[in-house]
């Protein structure tokens, strides 16, 4: 069987953004227990520059759904920023992973072989759909996704490896 772009997409999709959702009621129900306010929880960051949760968990969605419909060549989805709460980032979170479980699996893997134009800031960057896949699309979704579990972690939020590994 050979694994197709779709797979991996939708797979690491599910897997990444469903383990969010629990690491984000975890840090929902952690705020509660402490009588902390959501809002300064999710406001910490790891150092000035980078992003706090919020942006983290919105950036791993975004990469994901848009990066969904890059491969399918489908207008992209329209998620604004305004979440401000644990309950908003998973709503966010299941959005992101129904919209990409809603694409065709055909319409994404036609990509594979085929050359992309991928906007990458000021500059676009010609790349097959498999390369787009391994080595933007993936490599992002896990590195904000970890960042928003990283940030949750370190103001006590009780989670560990298995709730990142693990779709609630």
């Amino acid at each position: 069987m050979t694994t197709t772009v779709s797979y991996m997409l939708k797979s690491s999709t599910n897997q990444t953004l469903g383990a969010l959702k629990g690491v984000l009621a975890k840090g929902a129900a952690h705020a509660g227990s402490i009588k902390c306010e959501e809002t300064a929880m999710l406001a910490q960051r790891l150092y000035p520059d980078m992003f706090a949760t919020p942006r983290q968990v919105q950036i791993a969605c975004d990469t994901a759904a848009r990066g969904a419909a890059r491969l399918a060549e489908v207008d992209m989805p329209n998620f604004p920023d305004t979440e401000q709460t644990f309950q908003d980032l998973i709503a966010r979170c299941q959005k992101a992973i129904d919209f990409v479980n809603f694409i065709d699996d055909a319409s994404i893997d036609a990509t594979a072989s085929k050359t992309l134009q991928i906007p990458m800031g000021q500059v676009t960057m010609p790349m097959t759909g498999q390369v787009y896949l391994s080595s933007f699309i993936l490599p992002n979704l896990h590195f904000h996704a970890s960042m928003a579990y990283g940030l949750l972690r370190m103001q006590g939020v009780p989670v560990g490896k298995r709730d990142y590994l693990m779709p609630a």
